[in-house]
């Protein structure tokens, strides 16, 4: 009984040292190093104002602190509630949607693993834990605890997360599988379809990637990612003309212009890579640095 408590107050050490980093005052943090003791734990976090009654007070508390933009002061009320109650699964929930918020992922892998040691067979935090593990970059564990999830059971998040892990692994076909099984749960999603089209984009299918970008930007005209991947494709496609009218949906005039004479830069088009990129410097409020970096190469490129 001793032991478990010993570890459990280890993780709460490793979570709230991340914390104290921004919170409290350097006194406070080199007492917090130089000791694990509970009661000088309590000491401090006391000093920082963090009163409460139950582990319910505590999560209240943190809630209001994150509405209002508090997010360090969200963190140790809720760093108070695990203290109070570290089987708490709802507590350790709240903790890693905080952390995932703020991206501090690695606290977020501390306290979804912390929920799957009581509860393995949790498909819905195993499938939070696994699209995390995408964020982090790791891609074969990731696949291992999404793959869990659709074994079980149909998820477009699962799907969707197991698509990309195969897109960014160069098998466009795989990932095609997988996000159509996503599109099937959740049919019109602007961020499935545009995922669908790059996997479409990546294995050299241009007309089929064409058509699924312009359906998501159908469903929603504004979704930036769907608008420059559209006009990478017509850029490839050396439509370039069509390629700066979507890229200048999504960015300035300058950029579209860059990003267009870049790509026909890359294309051998460098008649065309020097009108867009002189016309990306002239629209530039100030001296555009990429642009003029680029028409240099260009310049290199055509005395080859």
């Amino acid at each position: 009984m001793k032991q478990r408590k010993k570890v459990t107050n280890l993780v709460f050490w490793v979570i709230l040292s991340f914390v104290l980093l921004t919170a409290c005052n350097p006194g406070n943090i080199k007492e917090a190093g130089n000791s694990r003791d509970k009661q000088e734990t309590e000491e401090i976090l006391q000093s920082t104002g963090l009163n409460v009654t139950s582990v319910e007070d505590a999560v209240l508390k943190a809630e209001k602190a994150a509405q209002s933009g508090k997010m360090d002061l969200a963190q140790l009320y809720y760093i108070k509630a695990y203290d109070l109650e570290p089987n708490n699964v709802q507590v350790l929930q709240k903790m890693a949607d905080l952390y995932v918020e703020l991206k501090k992922y690695d606290l977020a892998e501390v306290s979804f693993k912390l929920i799957l040691k009581q509860h393995p067979d949790d498909l819905k935090t195993t499938e939070q834990y696994g699209l995390l593990l995408i964020k982090q970059r790791n891609y074969p564990e990731a696949e291992e605890n999404l793959g869990r999830v659709v074994a079980k059971q149909q998820s477009w998040r699962a799907y969707n997360g197991l698509g990309i892990i195969a897109n960014l692994q160069g098998d466009y076909l795989k990932a095609e599988s997988f996000f159509k099984k996503a599109d099937s749960i959740l049919p019109n999603s602007p961020e499935l379809l545009n995922n669908m089209g790059f996997a479409l984009y990546s294995a050299d299918k241009l007309d089929e990637a064409a058509s699924y970008y312009i359906k998501a930007l159908q469903i929603n005209p504004g979704f930036k990612r769907a608008i420059y991947n559209y006009a990478l494709l017509q850029a490839r496609l050396s439509k370039y003309e069509e390629a700066y009218i979507a890229f200048a949906k999504a960015s300035s005039p300058a950029e579209a212009n860059n990003n267009t004479g870049y790509i026909a830069m890359m294309n051998g088009d460098y008649a065309e890579a020097n009108n867009y990129l002189q016309e990306a410097i002239k629209s530039s409020p100030r001296f555009y640095k990429k642009a003029n970096d680029n028409l240099m190469r260009l310049e290199i490129l055509e005395k080859q």
